[in-house]
């Protein structure tokens, strides 16, 4: 499930720098509002997150990720989509990040045994890293496949991801501490 929300996430961002510009400055600015708000807030964050219940916070972040993405595709949607809006959006993103990685690794040693929590720790940076890589190489995939007009297909892909990531964390059962 993370392999497919990461892969997605990496996949939504790449593709649509691709198809606005070829310009290394508007993905370099784009790379800026998609990890600065999370690099700040994550500084504050932790905090908040051991107080709060670490399930509800993974929900709301989703939710509003998710959110973030749908608005996004019902801009290209509608074609009136600008440049201005992916990043906004991905600033938007990155502050919902903030959130939910840090609730997500804190989560790990409530839900592992203390005998596994090393290795399922392990198991999950190399998702990360395997999405960091993978993300990418399928958002050129599906950029030589598909026309521009698709790609709110991607969109609705990326959303679909989401929601099926909070339904699997609804699921489960977290302690708050």
């Amino acid at each position: 499930m993370l392999f497919f929300r990461y892969t997605s996430q990496h996949s939504h961002q790449r593709l649509a720098q691709i198809y606005t510009t070829k310009s290394a400055e508007v993905l370099a600015f784009a790379a800026i509002a998609a990890m600065l708000p999370q690099s700040v807030l994550g500084l504050f964050t932790g905090i908040f997150i051991d107080r709060w219940k670490r399930k509800r916070v993974m929900i709301l972040a989703d939710s509003f990720i998710a959110f973030c993405t749908l608005i996004l595709a019902v801009l290209f949607y509608l074609d009136i989509a600008k440049i201005e809006h992916i990043y906004i959006m991905l600033a938007l993103r990155s502050v919902g990040s903030a959130f939910h990685m840090p609730a997500m690794q804190a989560s790990v040693p409530l839900l592992a045994p203390k005998s596994e929590l090393i290795r399922i720790a392990g198991i999950n940076q190399i998702i990360q890293s395997a999405c960091n890589i993978a993300g990418p190489t399928d958002c050129g995939s599906m950029a030589a496949m598909a026309a521009k007009a698709s790609t709110s297909a991607d969109f609705v892909s990326k959303l679909s991801h989401r929601m099926i990531a909070k339904l699997t964390i609804e699921l489960v059962r977290i302690e708050k501490n």
